[in-house]
């Protein structure tokens, strides 16, 4: 066999596969990093100026426009493509990636559970204040839910994109192991 006919020998189809698993995970929890990021260094920022019935308007309109296929497309299938990515990289014996998937896979549970136990109540209450015209005092609402709200956006930023650079990390070794010789 000739150096050439072995480099260029196409990977096997259960490495591609892991590689595509992983690969969907990356860019899903990308995507979904990439969300809290804007909101941590943009929207919130924004918002700041604004008048608290602006504020509370805002954050309704968004909150009922987030709820949406892509989105939850990204939110949910970022760890469950990691769980599969975890199970096909560990039946391949690629232990190394393995363990940063499941760090990653972790980071992005965090995440998820950062947001469903901070960010989603205060959306709730945000939700269930009902039309920002008629809230008997819009500046007490939003004093009680502003800061929280970034604070958990902060910390579900910081787990999202922690679980973006190890799942970075994984594809990289992905790619080191499956290189042909």
């Amino acid at each position: 066999m000739t150096e050439q006919s072995i480099i260029s020998r196409p990977t096997p189809r259960p490495t591609r596969t892991a590689a595509v698993l992983l690969g969907a995970t990356l860019l899903t929890t990308g995507l979904v990093a990439g969300v809290y990021f804007c909101f941590a260094v943009a929207i919130m920022p924004g918002l700041a100026d604004v008048d608290d019935r602006t504020f509370i308007d805002f954050l309704q309109h968004v909150n009922k426009r987030i709820e949406n296929p892509v989105f939850f497309a990204c939110f949910f299938g970022a760890p469950i493509l990691g769980v599969i990515s975890i199970v096909r990289t560990r039946k391949l014996g690629l232990t190394e990636a393995n363990r940063w998937i499941i760090a990653g896979v972790a980071l992005a549970f965090l995440g998820m559970l950062i947001t469903m136990g901070g960010n989603i109540p205060l959306n709730n209450r945000i939700e269930d204040a009902g039309n920002p015209a008629e809230i008997a005092d819009p500046a007490k609402l939003r004093d009680d839910v502003e800061n929280a709200w970034i604070a958990w956006n902060i910390a579900r930023t910081l787990a999202a994109t922690a679980a973006l650079a190890t799942l970075t990390r994984a594809v990289h070794i992905l790619a080191r192991t499956t290189r042909t010789p």
